[in-house]
Parts: structure tokens; C-alpha cells; sequence
């Protein structure tokens, strides 16, 4: 029982290999983020060296993140700033329209409170899509959106489980930021390609 403790296939030692290779690939995408317009390129990285982990096709993490960041460069950090100006958009509107008062403030406020959820659906499905898929440039947001149409309840999923690594780091165990958003995006990798598997979506997934 003691010998096997020492292997390194023993799932201790397998489970700790892929804690600290998440936790590598978190810093690395953290460091990359820091130029501000790099952010795009840092996040498709990170999603795309998440996906070949749950594949099992990694090689060196840090290697296989910068060969990612490096890749389609210029499309990752355009497709960054494609899905942050809404974003940011949407927030003030919401900051806006909250603090406004009477019955159109109200409204408003509901609208544009509809229309983030949606975005932040389509958004959950954006970058595992792009690891797990052939979409590539102005198909990938729609496909992304289709996606959460067709499946609202994986969305929240999704997006419920990225925000949960951010907030648990924050509020409740600041370790938990180390590892936190390769953790995050690992997982998601993990249901997309279930849903790519399982239920055979071709209207919102390629293989």
C-alpha cells in the first residue's frame, strides 16, 4: 500500500501535478494580463492550454500557454476587446438606470438587466468555445450565443462557476487566487466538450 505512494501515476501525485500546472497556468495568464491589451490574447491562452489539459495533450505548461498567446495574436486581442466594450457598456448602463428614479428608471434598469445576463451567458461559452471548436472570427460570438440559447442552464453554469473562482479567492480563501481562474476555465473545458460529446449540439459546436 506505502510503495505505491511513491509512484508517480499514484492519483495523489497525479491530482498535485495538475494543482500545480493550473496554478502555473493562473500566474501566466495573470502576468500576461498586466499590458492591459494583451488581456484578450491571455484569456484565449489560458482557455486554450485548459482545453488540451483536459484532453490530456499538454506538453510544458508555460511552453504550450506562450506558443498559445502567440498564436492568432492579433484575432485573440481584437476578440478581447469585441467582448469588453459591451461589457463595460452594459455595466453603465446599469449603474446609470439603478440610480435613476420613478417607473423608467425601473424599466430601463430590467432591460438592460435581461440583456448582461445574456451577454454573460454568451460570454461563458465564448472562450471554451474557441478552444473546443473551429470558430474563428465573427462566427464565434453568434455560435457562442446560440450556444447559450439553446442551452441557458449550462450558461449560468458556466459563467456561475468562473465567478465563483474570482469571489471565493476575494471573500472567502485568498489562496484559492492562485489557482483560481486556471481552475475555472479547466472545469468549463471539461462541460463543454461533455456537451460537444453527450448531446451532440452541431448547431453550436464543431468537433
Amino acid at each position: 500500500m506505502f510503495s505505491n505512494l511513491f509512484h508517480l501515476d499514484n492519483p495523489i501525485w497525479v491530482f498535485m501535478g495538475r494543482l500545480a500546472d493550473l496554478a502555473l497556468l493562473t500566474g501566466l495568464w495573470f502576468v500576461c494580463c498586466i499590458p492591459v491589451v494583451t488581456i484578450g490574447a491571455s484569456v484565449k491562452a489560458l482557455y486554450t492550454v485548459a482545453m488540451q489539459m483536459t484532453k490530456d495533450e499538454e506538453g510544458y505548461t508555460a511552453a504550450s500557454f506562450f506558443r498559445a498567446f502567440r498564436k492568432d495574436f492579433k484575432e485573440s486581442t481584437l476578440l478581447g476587446f469585441f467582448v469588453l466594450v459591451p461589457g463595460v457598456f452594459l455595466g453603465s448602463d446599469l449603474y446609470v438606470y439603478g440610480k435613476m428614479e420613478g417607473p423608467a428608471g425601473t424599466v430601463l434598469f430590467t432591460v438592460f438587466l435581461i440583456l448582461t445576463l445574456v451577454y454573460l451567458m454568451t460570454l461563458a461559452y465564448v472562450y471554451p468555445l474557441s478552444a473546443a471548436s473551429d470558430y474563428r472570427g465573427r462566427a464565434l460570438v453568434p455560435a457562442a450565443f446560440v450556444a447559450a440559447c439553446k442551452n441557458p442552464g449550462w450558461a449560468v453554469l458556466l459563467a456561475v462557476i468562473m465567478g465563483c473562482a474570482v469571489l471565493l479567492g476575494i471573500f472567502v480563501c485568498a489562496p484559492l487566487l492562485a489557482v483560481g481562474m486556471g481552475l475555472a476555465a479547466y472545469v468549463q473545458c471539461k462541460i463543454v466538450l461533455f456537451l460537444i460529446k453527450n448531446y451532440h449540439i452541431r448547431t453550436a459546436f464543431k468537433e
